[in-house]
């Protein structure tokens, strides 16, 4: 597919922080993380080829459409770990059920993109990362299995208010990671 209006991709874009959907793939759900937002649309990876182009997407319980205008397959090592790492957070997060601060903090960390020897410390601590030889198995067993990534033009209101949201919360990231890089500057 191709993008009827390349213009947009000069509108700017932002990825301070993932936006998590779900997007329909026949009659179930799947999770992803709308990466390169903007008011316009996202892109996003995901292990399943797209036929169509309108999909249904939802956050929460609020649904939109959004067209498919392209699609690649792509392969990167430093995709995949960090997908393995938000993975392995989200399974941590839900096993702190119990402790909704901690359970919130992860799920904001697997939000952030990058970071991801940060990821591997916090990991690490709560014993969720397999040792080297496994972590090193799972990340090339995950590099044999299709992995695309598409972009998505969007015309909802629905979307509108999530970014809106995404910008605040991702001023308020912003402004901790110039707070903190401030403090070891010292």
């Amino acid at each position: 597919m191709t993008d009827a209006n390349p213009a947009q991709r000069h509108v700017q874009r932002h990825n301070q922080i993932s936006i998590r959907l779900h997007y329909r793939r026949e009659a179930d759900w799947h999770r992803l993380e709308a990466q390169q937002w903007n008011e316009r649309g996202f892109c996003f990876f995901h292990t399943h080829a797209l036929n169509a182009n309108s999909v249904a997407f939802k956050r929460s319980l609020q649904h939109f459409e959004g067209e498919i205008v392209w699609t690649r397959a792509c392969q990167d090592e430093a995709l995949v770990t960090e997908m393995l790492l938000n993975e392995a957070i989200h399974r941590q997060a839900d096993r702190l059920s119990a402790q909704a601060e901690m359970q919130q903090r992860l799920l904001r960390l697997m939000r952030v993109q990058g970071m991801v020897e940060a990821k591997q410390r916090v990991l690490a601590s709560l014993g969720g990362i397999p040792d080297a030889a496994q972590w090193q198995h799972q990340i090339q067993q995950r590099m044999q299995e299709a992995l695309f990534q598409s972009g998505v033009r969007v015309a909802s209101p629905v979307w509108s208010a999530v970014v809106v949201d995404a910008l605040a919360l991702g001023g308020v990231v912003q402004d901790l990671e110039r707070w903190s890089g401030s403090l070891g500057k010292g």
